[in-house]
């Protein structure tokens, strides 16, 4: 199970979690001899810089470019998706866009339905998927083993249905799955 963490004093609390920063933090953590992930927020105001944003991150020692959408709209998906790509290819650098095909998810649905990666917060919160699931929390760092043997994963999984099939109503090639899957536990929260 992948974990990624939010802050770099939980790197050795759970050895081998992908550190996880904004682009302003990626020097410095790289500066540290941390293997640095940036996690860039794409919204509609920024799409036409994302290249630019993920060349800066690569040249700040960022070996892995992320990109969230949030409020993004199809076409700019796509055109985020061809970027990326080249930023890959261009730079050398791994590359994760938080999207998915709508093929993929009518393919194959249940990959969706999961409850992993784990991610631990700044505050040592973790979560699983993703931030903004804090409901779904685990508890607080201690011991991750101890975590994982008191959870229960299956409302996690519940939400996981739910948002894929909202996900599935979605009729544009690309799918913002994290952002499905936020927008979806903060409307059931709501609804209590």
């Amino acid at each position: 199970m992948g974990v990624e963490v939010c802050d770099p004093r939980w790197l050795t609390a759970v050895p081998g979690a992908e550190l996880v920063v904004a682009l302003d933090e990626v020097a410095v953590h790289a500066a540290e001899g941390h293997r640095v992930t940036v996690l860039i927020d794409l919204v509609p105001d920024n799409v036409a810089m994302l290249r630019g944003l993920a060349t800066e991150a690569v040249g700040e020692g960022a070996r892995k470019v992320r990109v969230r959408p949030h409020g993004v709209d199809r076409v700019d998906l796509v055109y985020a998706a061809v970027e990326l790509g080249r930023v890959a290819e261009d730079d050398a650098v791994e590359v994760q866009f938080d999207v998915t095909s709508a093929a993929l998810l009518r393919a194959d649905p249940s990959a969706f339905v999961r409850a992993d990666p784990l991610v631990v917060l700044e505050d040592g919160t973790v979560v699983p998927i993703c931030a903004g699931l804090a409901e779904y929390a685990l508890g607080r760092l201690g011991s991750l083993d101890e975590l994982l043997e008191e959870w229960d994963p299956e409302p996690v999984r519940d939400l996981c249905r739910v948002a894929l099939t909202r996900a599935l109503a979605d009729t544009g090639p690309l799918v913002s799955w994290y952002e499905h899957l936020t927008r979806t536990a903060a409307e059931m929260r709501g609804g209590c």
